[in-house]
């Protein structure tokens, strides 16, 4: 998967670095919402995780902010970001 691939479900935003790729996404579940991650490393399998669990959309929307703040701060750049 490059930077410019879709991934499957719910992609909220994907930031890049050096190649690599974040792409984060939302999946509704019993009792909330789940965010995960996806990184692509060039030549390496993906790794993915479970970054956290909300049941407040209030409270996903500052998690989110976070993310970001620390991804810009790390030198990551925004490829593509979802919009209502």
């Amino acid at each position: 998967m490059t930077e410019n691939e879709r991934a499957p479900g719910g992609e909220v935003f994907r930031y890049s670095r050096d190649g690599d790729v974040r792409i984060y996404s939302l999946r509704v579940v019993a009792g909330g919402t789940e965010l995960s991650r996806v990184t692509v490393v060039p030549g390496e399998p993906h790794s993915a995780i479970l970054e956290e669990h909300f049941k407040s959309a209030e409270v996903a929307a500052q998690y989110f902010g976070e993310i970001e703040r620390a991804l810009i701060a790390g030198g990551w750049r925004e490829v593509s970001r979802f919009r209502l």
